[in-house]
């Protein structure tokens, strides 16, 4: 199960909520904590672009984020960005939401 599932686009409140939900771990079996994952969606994924997140959107943040990455010279600043890319593609391929 796909972030998408065949859908162009989600609504910003579902994706909200599956930030809060998930349990994605990212390096050593640790999470992102609560905050890191409420930054995330206010600094990437602003509610002024809209009422919904489409597929368009959700990549150019990636890629975003990738270009940031590559240009930053703060090593811990570059590991916090790898960590929130790496857990962006995991919620992309399909958030594994407790059940």
């Amino acid at each position: 199960m796909s972030l998408f599932e065949k859908r162009p686009e989600i609504p910003r409140s579902q994706f909200k909520d599956l930030l809060k939900k998930s349990d994605i771990k990212i390096g050593q079996g640790k999470q992102l904590s609560e905050r890191q994952r409420g930054m995330i969606e206010k600094r990437d994924f602003p509610k002024r672009l809209g009422s919904s997140i489409s597929q368009g959107e959700y990549a150019r943040t990636l890629n975003r984020l990738k270009s940031e990455k590559m240009g930053e010279q703060d090593f811990i600043r570059k590991t916090k960005l790898g960590k929130e890319i790496k857990f962006l593609k995991e919620l992309e391929k399909g958030p594994d939401l407790p059940k």
